[in-house]
């Protein structure tokens, strides 16, 4: 029985033994950066590092180098807990597309806090803090807090690419429209026209329901002034026409969301 015992003893031991020593020898596990599975891409950009922000472009991927980029695709992950490698790639990275990730991030648009959307920035590969609506690279999991914008560390993220909404007003978000219509680069002719048509309808609309609205004001004035006791027949058909206006607008409001979004 007492044999037994110290067999069992020994046994639970060594167990315990091989499981420290496996644990500790093991730089892998110590080295893992994120708990998402990476898929092997090629990246035509040598000076990439781990963490870095890559998005998809015509002539193949590579860090972003503008905010809210809509060709944002991973995050450079040089030790994921999983991995799907391709051997015959040339050039390629192992990239994490969803999951978490460790993200290199700057603090130029604002300090982090834990839940708040990230997005790509000017800075090549980097990321910050998105303030209006956009594509974002995911939400933050991390605090990160820099009085200098040059600062940059690595925090964990929840990768998730996606267009997010809510995040600034109606009014910045027709300022924000015209403002990257006219800052599209040329090397995305399609994008570019995408926002320049729709800044074309909302002006279209404007001008078109501001016009008829003064012709429709003036000969309602005019109709009153010739037949007073018509009065609130000629107002009613005013305001009509008035609601004809607004409705006018909203539709070239809706039509340029429309051509953005799709």
């Amino acid at each position: 029985m007492k044999q037994l015992i110290f067999r069992t003893i020994y046994l639970f031991s060594f167990l315990i033994l091989c499981v420290l020593v496996f644990t500790l020898s093991s730089p892998a596990l110590a080295q893992i950066t994120s708990s998402g599975i990476a898929i092997s891409s090629p990246v035509n950009d040598p000076d990439a590092k781990d963490g870095d922000i890559i998005c998809t472009y015509e002539d193949g991927n590579r860090r972003c180098n503008t905010e809210y980029d809509p060709g944002m695709y991973g995050v450079i992950s040089e030790n994921p807990a999983a991995a799907i490698e391709d051997k015959d790639l040339q050039n390629a990275r192992l990239l994490i597309t969803s999951g978490v990730a460790k993200v290199r991030v700057s603090s130029v648009n604002g300090n982090i806090k834990q839940g708040d959307f990230l997005t790509s920035s000017t800075k090549l590969g980097i990321a910050e803090k998105a303030t209006r609506n956009g594509y974002v690279l995911g939400a933050a999991l991390e605090d990160y807090e820099s009085n200098s914008a040059e600062d940059i560390v690595s925090i964990q993220v929840l990768v998730n690419v996606h267009p997010a909404a809510g995040l600034s007003g109606p009014r910045n978000n027709l300022l924000q429209f015209i403002r990257q219509g006219l800052t599209v680069p040329i090397v995305e002719p399609l994008e570019s026209l995408r926002y320049l048509l729709a800044v074309l309808i909302i002006l279209i609309a404007f001008t078109l329901g501001l016009i008829y609205f003064g012709r429709t004001s003036r000969a309602g004035v005019e109709a009153i002034g010739r037949n007073p006791l018509a009065g609130r027949m000629i107002q009613l058909s005013v305001f009509m026409n008035v609601i004809l206006m607004i409705v006018i607008i909203l539709v070239g409001l809706v039509i340029a969301y429309l051509v953005l979004i799709l």
